[in-house]
């Protein structure tokens, strides 16, 4: 494993045209991001581009690069973040009011930014978890 690479292993269980929906058991490495979270569960789904020909029920491994970790949690809550400091900034110039509404004006529209660029973060593979190997199968015993 190359450094700085992420590695979970899931199983497979579902397949959508030439995804793979994934399920594993969250790790530290996850931390708080929820974004592939059941509430209530420790595990987490994710779909994934099936590279491997994986059918349901088998055992991947899948691999992310932990610096498009960093990158995605820096765009996700450092940019509205720097738009909620601005825009308090921006509003206490004129009432603290104002600089409540303006940092959560600023930090809204951010978001909504962001979710507007969603398409477009979805087509870089930098952001992408890789499908690298079949491990198993859910039905084989442990020797």
């Amino acid at each position: 494993m190359a450094e700085g690479e992420l590695r979970q292993t899931g199983r497979v269980i579902e397949l959508k045209n030439e995804l793979a929906v994934v399920r594993f058991q969250r790790s530290d490495a996850c931390g708080h991001c929820n974004a592939c979270f059941h509430f209530g569960s420790t595990e987490a789904d994710i779909e994934i581009e099936n590279t491997c020909d994986a059918v349901v029920g088998d055992i991947v491994t899948i691999e992310l690069h932990s610096g498009s970790m960093f990158k995605a949690s820096a765009i996700a809550y450092g940019i509205p973040l720097i738009g909620l400091i601005v825009g308090a900034a921006l509003g206490s110039r004129i009432g603290d009011i104002y600089a409540a509404v303006g940092g959560m004006l600023l930090c809204g529209g951010t978001f909504f930014i962001l979710r507007g660029l969603n398409p477009r973060f979805d087509r870089m593979r930098e952001f992408k978890p890789r499908m690298i190997e079949i491990v198993g199968h859910e039905d084989q015993k442990a020797e």
